[in-house]
């Protein structure tokens, strides 16, 4: 038996329609078979827009340039309309200027009158930019628009045209909270819950604001669909720097015990405090734990966390093991990384979270992680295959720590578990072929005929 396998391709004007052929020769006939295989490539015509207000050095802003960088990769053109834009207050990480083109509107428009009415002002800019889009399109013509403003120019764009729209909700207003995600929901205006019915899609970053979502439209028709921000992006896939670097006074052969949050309550980095110091007590070997570290890391902006930082200053000066106890309110991408990659294992105390960033990157690089049962980190990890699930007890974590420590082999399974995952279902890799998949249409039957030959067609000599 011949098998031979012919790829084809019909073009149309956005997109590349590819298909397979196979010809194949039995008991003397021949038979000819033709196998289809349908997807759709985008050509140069594919165009994709967004909408997003002020692309500054914000969470948000970064997420957007996940999406927008994700369709670049996979052959789009992509435009961001902003209302405020300065490449020299931006995410200076991403390079994305000859990837992704920038337009202006609404940027005459104030934030506020005398600091009111800023809602108000920004549901104006959405408006405004989305009537832009209306009646100065960009060529070529946007195949898909994706949004993450105010509903309001979804409700206009839906209104007034047939573009393809994305919706991405951030929940800016609960990104200032403590709550946690299974007792959080947003309440939103009567207007608001029926034009979010209107996207043709909703995009959420992790599976806490999907639940989160969910709650705060029970009569939605839409499944969200979760795309974990990707962080294999930028400064990230650079190399690190010495450890010495960050920490000049440690020791050549310290056993590193690492936890990065936000300086707030809910990153609950006293119980990381009390584990690292039962764990001094559990192991009953000063010539051992003398080489134990604790780093507790992360950036101190708002006066809050300034005041959360010094209040967990004072309290770990009072403990016996203060000298083993390292604070960093700083944390460059590179700093971050070398600290992961120089640890021995990751804890994640924080229990009301619906950030993944922490968890993702220390995966990424393979690293060990004893993590809470509550919030993300139960969403995102297999206890004792990509890490170690536990109630919010300081024994607990003390005794898990202990157990990472004493068998290095797990160390090694566990990370390599949890790096597998990562690949899989958390790289840039997986975020684009999410993007990918929620673009995919199938071929209407009159284009497919036109375009391709039948699905099943035999000729017989």
């Amino acid at each position: 038996m011949g098998l031979t396998f012919v790829k084809s391709t019909c073009q149309n004007a956005h997109f590349n329609t590819v298909f397979h052929v196979k010809f194949s020769q039995m008991d003397g006939e021949q038979n000819t078979e033709i196998e289809t295989h349908i997807f759709e490539r985008p050509t140069d015509q594919s165009h994709v827009l967004i909408i997003h207000e002020k692309l500054m050095k914000r969470k948000t802003d970064r997420y957007i340039l996940n999406i927008a960088l994700a369709y670049h990769k996979l052959g789009y053109k992509v435009t961001i309309l902003t209302s405020q834009y300065d490449k020299h207050d931006c995410i200076g990480d991403v390079k994305f200027a000859d990837s992704v083109s920038v337009l202006y509107s609404g940027w005459w428009i104030p934030r506020s009158f005398l600091g009111l009415f800023r809602s108000n002002m920004s549901a104006f800019k959405a408006a405004w930019m989305a009537f832009r889009l209306i009646c100065f399109p960009p060529e070529p013509k946007p195949e898909l628009v994706v949004l993450d403003v105010s509903l309001f120019a979804l409700y206009f764009l839906k209104l007034f045209t047939k573009y393809k729209v994305f919706y991405v909700e951030t929940f800016l207003e609960l990104k200032n909270t403590d709550a946690c995600y299974e007792h959080s929901k947003n309440n939103p205006t009567l207007l608001e819950a029926k034009w979010v019915k209107l996207a043709d899609e909703i995009i959420v970053e992790t599976i806490g604001f999907c639940e989160i979502l969910k709650k705060s439209y029970p009569s939605l028709n839409v499944k969200p669909k979760v795309l974990y921000p990707s962080i294999d992006i930028g400064l990230w896939n650079e190399p690190g720097i010495k450890i010495h670097r960050i920490i000049p006074d440690l020791m050549d052969n310290t056993v590193l015990f690492l936890t990065i949050g936000k300086f707030k309550r809910s990153s609950n980095f006293k119980l990381a405090l009390d584990a690292f110091e039962l764990l001094l007590e559990v192991i009953d070997d000063k010539t051992v734990t003398k080489r134990f570290q604790l780093v507790i890391a992360g950036n101190c902006k708002t006066l809050e966390e300034k005041f959360h930082y010094n209040e967990m200053m004072a309290a770990a000066k009072q403990r016996i093991c203060a000298s083993q106890v390292t604070f960093l309110k700083q944390l460059p991408i590179v700093h971050e990384k070398t600290l992961i990659m120089e640890s021995t294992v990751m804890i994640h105390p924080a229990k009301n979270d619906v950030h993944s960033d922490f968890l993702l990157k220390a995966m990424s690089l393979g690293k060990p992680i004893v993590a809470t049962n509550k919030g993300i980190a139960s969403k995102i990890l297999v206890h004792r295959l990509s890490g170690v699930i536990i109630d919010p007890e300081p024994r607990m974590f003390a005794i898990a720590m202990k157990k990472l420590i004493v068998s290095p082999h797990l160390q090694v399974f566990l990370g390599d578990m949890a790096r597998d995952t990562f690949d899989k279902s958390y790289s840039f890799e997986s975020f684009c072929s999410k993007v990918n998949q929620m673009m995919k249409r199938p071929l209407l039957k009159d284009s497919a005929s036109t375009l391709c030959p039948s699905e099943s067609v035999k000729t017989r000599n």
